[in-house]
């Protein structure tokens, strides 16, 4: 069905005991709300309710009904819920990251096309390791150096982009401005 219905059943529907908002999760949702049209939210989440709220949808719509003890428990179903959609009867439920496994992470994206090359090549050094190779009574030896990525547990995304916890961002940060790198920082919560 569509937008436009489940705005009219949402009238019928606020009125079931226990019902705290109403929301359309809205087309971008992620894939636990992938199918669902309205997800009703319950300060209670009793057999009754639900099944009063099912025989006023009817079928006509695809209702995923939650508490609060269930958004605590799925963090996918808390980061579907504060993406993209429409309120449509109730308060926005508010969530903190106490309590939950979500980790405060920062994406840095960064650009080495205005530096010169030798710049850029001791900027990959440092971010990512090297190799040396030398000779020593006569053998030859590799020599190994990680980078600042590998002992940060810093996560390479793509060409130019980082994921890294943000207590250690500092380290990379101040790296890209040691060598004049431009760059971007995102912050976000992770699972």
């Amino acid at each position: 069905m569509g937008f436009k219905k489940a705005v009219e059943l949402t009238k019928e529907i606020r009125k079931v005991k226990g019902v705290i908002s109403i929301f359309s999760p809205g087309v971008a949702a992620s894939k636990t709300l992938k199918d669902v049209d309205l997800v009703v939210f319950y300060s209670n989440k009793t057999e009754s309710s639900v099944k009063n709220v099912e025989e006023l949808v009817a079928g006509k719509l695809c209702v995923k009904h939650i508490d609060l003890d269930e958004l605590k428990k799925d963090a996918e179903l808390k980061s579907a819920m504060s993406g993209e959609g429409v309120l449509l009867h109730g308060k926005a439920v508010d969530m903190t990251a106490e309590g939950s496994r979500l980790k405060s992470r920062m994406i840095l994206s960064y650009d080495t096309t205005k530096m010169n090359q030798n710049d850029r090549n001791k900027l990959n050094r440092a971010l990512y390791g090297g190799i040396s190779t030398y000779r020593k009574d006569g053998k030859r030896i590799v020599k190994e150096y990680p980078g600042l990525v590998e002992r940060v547990h810093a996560e390479k995304l793509g060409k130019g982009v980082l994921m890294v916890d943000r207590f250690n961002s500092s380290m990379i940060i101040q790296t890209f401005k040691s060598f004049s790198a431009q760059w971007r920082e995102i912050p976000v919560w992770t699972y």
